[in-house]
């Protein structure tokens, strides 16, 4: 069993995958687990990842955002502490794991995201204290970005998995991450918190450049659209687990 793991989940990005990975295991702590999850790529993504025998590669078939961050839950269920990035950040210096990992041991808030940057202002002691200790500036935003997320065991054992009833691209991250929040799994009165100082570890590659963002435009607008409804029923409802399904 690894007290860490990372994964990285993908789709037809070999262009730029083997030098994400790269950095990712350049920046890893020690024995952390490290997880490339394939959603399907049609590109040259096995032959990116072969090169890096140390890593797990988990690859399924095309089913959408949701179902290949599932098959990275299912992969590191057994690890306290879980980063998961999509194919575009790349970490480039050391320590950004750690921050997170110390911020969660020490405040008790299990999940983490990348947001857009607003400083927070504080009112938890424990987090304060933290701050005030390791020179980090929390920072939050409105709603929770899905290109990196960092939780704890308690948070895939607690809220489960992804709704794979999204598909494709868009809104699967923000309900799940909705349901970690009604859980009461972030203590604090902003939910969606960064750390600047791990954010200025890790920098964007790509973004909507490549991917996914590839398809029809009317293909993206199709799923985002269908999505966006389908959030819409689910905040209806009550519920905060959702099994986790490797498929």
């Amino acid at each position: 069993m690894s007290d860490r793991g990372i994964a990285i989940c993908t789709y037809n990005r070999g262009n730029q995958l083997g030098e994400i990975i790269r950095a990712v295991l350049d920046t890893k702590p020690p024995k952390c687990k490290l997880v490339i999850c394939d959603d399907g790529s049609t590109d040259d993504t096995p032959y990116a990842v072969a090169e890096f025998r140390e890593v797990i590669y988990i690859r399924g078939p095309n089913l959408g955002v949701a179902a290949n961050k599932n098959r990275a839950l299912w992969a590191l269920q057994d690890c306290n502490f879980i980063a998961i990035l999509e194919d575009d950040l790349m970490p480039i210096a050391s320590g950004w794991f750690d921050l997170y990992e110390n911020a969660a041991v020490l405040t008790g808030i299990n999940h983490f995201c990348r947001v857009q940057d607003k400083e927070i202002e504080e009112s938890i002691p424990e987090f304060t204290e933290w701050l005030g200790k390791h020179e980090v500036t929390p920072i939050y935003g409105p709603s929770p970005r899905g290109d990196l997320t960092f939780i704890t065991s308690k948070v895939v054992k607690t809220v489960g998995g992804f709704n794979a009833d999204f598909k494709g691209a868009g809104y699967a991250h923000a309900e799940w991450s909705e349901r970690v929040a009604a859980a009461g799994l972030i203590p604090h009165p902003h939910k969606w918190i960064d750390l600047q100082e791990s954010r200025d570890k890790i920098i964007q590659k790509g973004d909507r450049d490549g991917g996914r963002w590839l398809e029809s435009k009317a293909e993206i607008k199709k799923q985002l659209k269908a999505n966006a409804s389908l959030l819409k029923r689910l905040r209806k409802n009550t519920y905060t687990h959702h099994p986790l399904v490797m498929s």
